[in-house]
């Protein structure tokens, strides 16, 4: 029997999801962020059920109830940690790099039980989806690139340490180390998560059933792109901005050396004014350029080679309308200090549900 054709639709609309999005944020503010399990899975819901996959829609049932909790048990066994090492005396510092170096390198495994914990909430036509994996197969997929992401971190640290100690020219070497390392760990590290995605995701007894998800060589070519794009706009438009707002409250490698004394209220207000907006600039730039870039890339190739004998996909998202787009909404999103986000949400998931099909036999 043939495959019959459907459109993988997307009902959602602004008027609908404002209201949504506004509650969620005074939730947030209201409760210094505790709500966050309450914000996420109302959101996920809401996305969810407004997808319709052949006529039937997506559902998320996630209790918020037990992510509270889990966050709480986690953040007290974290606290409990550090505060250990704090009392270890002259070598709290080693205790808390080496916790940081432990946390990251246990990167995978929060990322099988986020994915697990997604999926396993997740259902089609009264089918729920689950993940076919263990925490070793997420080591084999996403250990590489997490070690170079950890490598990336631990060079960023030593360039600060370097400025501190008034090594300018060390520091200046080691902070673009830092800034190449972690420019290529990060798509890495993307990459690797949603190959794994698609490789062990199954909905009730379906499973991807495609010999080659995505080729090593494209893989690492989107990757390398990727890390170019955001190399470019760290050179283009975040260091200038840096350089600009260190000029103009007195920034300068004195004043950084003076973070080694005990009293540096002054030097750590202006290290704030220079930090925060360029961070939050970093962000909408990776946001708006090469996150877009390569998750449409990724979409097109991995959904198009997701298929089992009953059921396959094909995904033609138009690359250079999505990043019109994108570059479109973190722009308004900026000017008007993020009351723009919920209409850009709704307009990129619209582009990329029409751009999906499906082809499921009777």
């Amino acid at each position: 029997m043939s495959h019959t054709r459907f459109e993988v639709t997307f009902t959602g609309h602004i008027e609908s999801y404002r209201p949504i999005w506004r509650k969620n944020m005074l939730l947030l503010l209201l409760t210094a962020g505790f709500a966050f399990p309450w914000t996420m899975v109302g959101k996920q819901r809401y996305f969810y059920q407004h997808t319709h996959v052949a006529g039937a829609p997506l559902d998320f049932d996630a209790n918020p109830w037990k992510m509270f909790w889990g966050n709480v048990i986690g953040t007290l066994i974290l606290n409990a940690i550090y505060y250990g090492i704090s009392l270890t005396g002259p070598y709290q510092m080693v205790g808390v790099g080496a916790m940081q170096i432990l946390t990251a390198a246990l990167l995978p495994i929060f990322l099988h039980g986020f994915l697990e914990f997604q999926l396993m909430h997740t259902s089609w036509r009264g089918q729920r989806l689950r993940l076919a994996a263990t925490p070793k197969d997420a080591f084999k997929a996403m250990g590489l690139p997490t070690l170079l992401y950890i490598v990336g971190g631990v060079l960023a640290v030593w360039s600060v340490i370097a400025g501190m100690g008034a090594e300018r020219g060390l520091s200046h070497g080691l902070a673009a180390l830092a800034a190449a390392v972690l420019s290529i760990a990060l798509p890495w590290l993307y990459v690797q998560y949603k190959r794994y995605q698609h490789r062990f995701a199954v909905l009730g007894d379906w499973r991807n059933e495609q010999g080659q998800d995505l080729h090593r060589r494209d893989a690492t070519q989107m990757t390398l792109r990727t890390g170019a794009l955001a190399l470019l706009c760290l050179m283009l438009v975040i260091l200038p901005l840096v350089w600009g707002l260190s000029n103009w409250v007195g920034l300068d490698w004195a004043t950084v050396t003076r973070l080694k004394q005990t009293e540096h209220s002054a030097e750590s207000t202006r290290l704030a004014l220079v930090l925060v907006p360029g961070l939050f600039l970093g962000i909408v730039m990776m946001m708006a350029l090469p996150y877009p870039y390569l998750s449409v890339r990724l979409q097109n190739r991995l959904w198009s080679n997701t298929a089992h004998q009953q059921i396959h996909f094909k995904s033609t998202v138009p690359e250079g309308e999505l990043i019109k787009l994108t570059l479109r909404n973190w722009l308004l999103i900026a000017c008007t200090l993020g009351w723009y986000y919920p209409q850009a949400a709704i307009s990129e998931t619209q582009l990329r549900m029409r751009s999906v099909s499906v082809w499921i036999k009777p």
